[in-house]
This record gives C-alpha cells, structure tokens and sequence, in this order.
C-alpha cells in the first residue's frame, strides 16, 4: 500500500527541518553565540559609522566656507551682501563742486534715530534710553552709523562754509568732538587690509581691489521700521524738543498727543545738524 503525496512532502520537510536542527546540534556552543555576537556588533556599529560619516561630510562643508562666513550684525541683523571697489573718485568727492556739495547737504540721518522696546534693550545687554513719548515702553537711540554719517556731514559743511566765506554754523569744539568720534571708531575697527600702492601722480592705492560690505540700504529699512517718528526741520528754530517725534509715518501704529507733557526735556544726546546756507534743497 502507498504512502499519499501529501504525507510524502510533510515525511520530508520534517526530515529537512530535522536535519538542520542535526547540523545546528553539531556546531559547537562557543561559535553559536560568538555569531550571534558578531551580528549584534554589526548592527551597533553600522548606525556609528553613518553618523560618523554625516559628521564629517558636515565639517567638511563648514571648514570649506568658515572663511567666508560672518555672523550677522548684533542689532539689526544685517550680512555681508556685497563687494565694492576703492576707487579714487566718486561723486561726493567730484570735481564739480556743485554737484558735491548738492549729495553732502542732502544726507538726512532722520531715520536713524529710532524707537525700541525695553525687552528688546534688555536681550541685546542695551542700557535704558530717554522715554519714547508715544510708547514709554520703548527708548530713543540714535543708530552709530548714522551718527558717523551726521559727523561727516557737518565736518563737510564746515569746510563748504569756509571755501565759501560764510560764518562758521557749528562751534569748534563740535567739529572737532566729530573728528575724534570718526578717530575712535577706525582705532577700533583696526582695519587691516592692505591696499596695494602705484607709480602714480596721484596719490591713491587700493585700485581694482574691493571690500565686502553690508547693504546700508537694509538698514534703513529696519531703522525705518523701529521709527521714532523723528524730522529735523529745514530751520531748527521751527521745531523743538517734542514736536520733531510728531512726524510718526502711516501704519507706524502710533497716536501722536499733542498735548503730551515729557516728564524730561527731550533731544538731550540727540545731533544737531548745520544748514549750508545756499544750497537747494532739503539739508
């Protein structure tokens, strides 16, 4: 009588089954568990190795841009954007007088003067200011940039005054407190670029070299966003203390009181700049 198909196949996959649980018998206990040993370091180290590699890919990038890189400004936020040459000329320094003086007398530093928050003063290690009048929760600050500029503007009047043999607008002591504020601030920028020299007549070096710099234009713009609502008027007998934060721009948020009364005189540290009379337009 014969044994059915299917007890066949069961009969010889049970003698399959029991031939592997033989040969495994056969295998000595040490290299059992020095395998599985050996596939449980694997499975541990192959995770490392990835890490380790993502690691180094990733340093690798950083080394390679580290020189390139420089974090933001401390305030603002602003980046290195762009490069720009040394050049011997540009406008502000033309030979047509008119035209240089026109771009020096047009520099408004008003933006520059800014309202922030005491939150915003305490988290960048800022000291307290003067109280903003439309939000006592802020100080007024001038930004140092526009300061400089404001210093150089003045230092240029100074001298438009005196080629053009009118009365000198800004006492000495400002003009040269100015110089020292500029003096200072290249002490402390220790600038060490070194621009290569010509043989040339005029006395100029650097040329076809540049500078990287940030975008002057992003500043304004956050200065802008940060108003104080500040305007030098074109004559500064027209507007004093309070009234020049009563230009607060259209969605700035503020309500301008005219009635407010400072508890302190406002303007204290703020710059004063000098009309060059007989220039057109708004300086």
């Amino acid at each position: 009588m014969g044994i059915p198909s299917e007890a066949r196949e069961e009969h010889t996959g049970l003698l399959k089954d029991n031939d592997k649980t033989s040969q495994d018998s056969d295998l000595p206990a040490d290299s059992l568990g020095s395998e599985k040993t050996y596939r449980r370091r694997f499975l541990i180290l192959v995770p490392i190795l990835l890490l380790s590699l993502a690691a180094n890919i990733t340093l690798s990038i950083i080394a390679s841009n580290h020189k390139s890189y420089q974090p933001p400004s401390k305030y603002a936020n602003l980046h290195l954007t762009h490069t720009e040459p040394y050049v011997l000329l540009t406008d502000y320094s033309s030979h047509n007088t008119a035209l240089a003086d026109a771009l020096w007398h047009s520099i408004n530093i008003d933006s520059g003067v800014v309202a922030l928050s005491d939150s915003f003063a305490a988290s960048h290690n800022l000291r307290s200011a003067q109280r903003f009048p439309w939000d006592t929760n802020k100080g007024i600050y001038i930004l140092h940039g526009f300061h400089n500029l404001h210093c150089l503007k003045i230092i240029y009047n100074s001298l438009f005054e005196f080629r053009t043999g009118q009365a000198q607008s800004r006492t000495w002591h400002h003009i040269a407190h100015c110089l020292d504020a500029l003096r200072r601030q290249m002490l402390c920028d220790a600038d060490d670029t070194p621009r290569a020299t010509e043989r040339r007549a005029e006395v100029v070096s650097g040329i076809g070299q540049h500078r990287v710099c940030r975008d002057w234009g992003e500043l304004e713009k956050w200065a802008k966003a940060h108003t104080a609502c500040y305007k030098r008027p074109e004559n500064p007998e027209d507007e004093v203390g309070l009234k020049r934060f009563m230009h607060c721009p259209e969605g700035s948020g503020y309500v301008v009181d005219e009635g407010y009364i400072p508890m302190e005189e406002i303007l204290v540290g703020l710059p004063e700049e000098s009309i060059a009379t007989g220039v057109a337009g708004n300086v």
